[in-house]
């Protein structure tokens, strides 16, 4: 039952799912490849436990001060002054990351999708949708959000599923890909792809309180881990780790290279709809706490 002005358990679950797992279908992928090679699907849930420890710690904050937000709490404990300074750092990353989606959809669907669309056309009709979205307001978002995130998960599914015809196991040996040193180092450090859990801690007056926050971030980093790593896995089982490493849109090139003859091929519309939806929302929440924080 949602209180009123306040969005409910699941749409909270959902946005914090969609704000971190979006990453999957960008250069994220091929980045890890190059940096520990084909160990990037079990690395990142080492990245998810380093991450619920440190939500541990921003639950423990907003615990010690009840019914306030982070931004409150930067204020009380630190004065109005460096408060405001700490807020303002917390939003330029929060806009840095809403930026640099921005930029990352713009580069992707103008290689794959758009080539000779110019990028001023792209980029103005994608944040014209954001800041529509952002106007609505935190409740539609969220409930935007709920509504679109099972056909979203299905076609991820699918897409998962049919690329499973150029699955090779093969490539995942050497399984501890550069050494298990590397992909413990790379793991911890790259926990901050969860970071988008402190939007709870943004929202934490709109949702349903302390104990449902601590449900919810859990749960979004857990269902976000599971989506990245099934993610890393099929990538890696369809392509060598020294070809994967130079792929722009690897969820993207998986879906191109589905073809069951006659009766299906050209599944990329299903992945352009997950792509594009769940960029969407992402980029929208993640603007809109921005906006939120000031």
């Amino acid at each position: 039952m949602i209180t009123e002005g306040k969005i409910g358990v699941r749409e909270a679950i959902w946005l914090v799912t969609l704000a971190i797992s979006a990453k999957m279908f960008f250069a994220s992928p091929s980045m890890l490849v190059g940096l520990v090679g084909n160990t990037g699907w079990y690395m990142t849930l080492i990245s998810a436990v380093t991450a619920l420890a440190g939500f541990m710690f921003i639950y423990l904050l907003l615990k010690r001060f009840p019914g306030r937000d982070i931004m409150e709490i930067f204020d009380i404990t630190l004065g109005r002054v460096l408060g405001f300074a700490f807020s303002g750092i917390l939003a330029i990353y929060l806009l840095f990351k809403a930026v640099t989606r921005i930029a990352e959809f713009n580069e992707v669907i103008k290689v794959y999708v758009f080539p000779l669309s110019p990028n001023w056309l792209i980029t103005g009709i994608y944040v014209i949708c954001v800041f529509t979205l952002c106007i609505l307001g935190l409740e539609s978002i969220a409930r935007f959000a709920k509504l679109l995130i099972y056909f979203m998960l299905a076609g991820f599914l699918v897409v998962l599923i049919l690329s499973s015809q150029n699955y090779n196991p093969n490539y995942l040996y050497p399984i501890l890909g550069y050494g298990l040193d590397k992909t413990l180092l790379h793991g911890v450090v790259r926990s901050s792809v969860y970071g988008e859990v402190i939007l709870l801690a943004v929202f934490a007056q709109s949702l349903q309180g302390l104990k449902h926050i601590k449900k919810e971030g859990v749960i979004g980093i857990l269902l976000s881990a599971v989506l990245i790593s099934l993610s890393l896995l099929s990538y890696i089982l369809t392509f060598p780790y020294y070809t994967a490493r130079d792929i722009t849109a690897p969820m993207y090139e998986m879906a191109t290279f589905i073809d069951y003859g006659r009766f299906l091929q050209r599944v990329e519309p299903i992945f352009l709809f997950v792509w594009i939806t769940s960029t969407l929302i992402s980029s929208t929440i993640v603007t809109y706490s921005f906006i939120w924080i000031y």
